[in-house]
Order: C-alpha cells, then sequence, then structure tokens
C-alpha cells in the first residue's frame, strides 16, 4: 500500500497522514543501524492499511526490532565465546 496517502489513528483518536520519516526517527533514536531501520520499514510499509493505529504501526516495528537486535546479540555472543 502507498503510504503517502495512509491515514492512520493517533491514541489521541485523531487522523493523520502516516509519516516514514517519523517511524524512521523513532528506530533511529534505538540506536538501530540504517539498513536495519530501512528493513524494518520494509517489511511494516507492506503490513500498513487504512485506519491503523500508531499503537499497532509502533507495536510491529519493534517487535521487528527486538528480533533482530536478538539476532545480532546472538552473533555478538557466539563470536565472543569463539574467540574465549
Amino acid at each position: 500500500m502507498k503510504s503517502k496517502n495512509l491515514d492512520i489513528i493517533k491514541s489521541s483518536g485523531e487522523k493523520v497522514k502516516f509519516s516514514l520519516d517519523k517511524l524512521r526517527a523513532s528506530l533511529k533514536k534505538t540506536g538501530a543501524d540504517k539498513e536495519t531501520i530501512d528493513q524494518i520499514i520494509d517489511k511494516v510499509r507492506d503490513e500498513l492499511y487504512q485506519g491503523i493505529s500508531t499503537k499497532e504501526i509502533y507495536n510491529r516495528a519493534f517487535a521487528l526490532l527486538k528480533k533482530r537486535k536478538g539476532i545480532l546479540l546472538q552473533n555478538i555472543n557466539s563470536k565472543k565465546q569463539f574467540m574465549s
């Protein structure tokens, strides 16, 4: 779905246009790298629908981030164990 014309519902009930920039900024604040952010945005964008709530968007994005960071942390821990 094209995200440019997508109306989403804020927690206040207000309808606003979806902004990839706001989602990107929120993910960036977590310390995620650009590649990870781009991958998450691509996946979330595919799941958007008219009237989705901001809460649902962020739940989906941060679940993907948590999963991704978990994989990255496992890889780092495996390398540390291997090098010990």
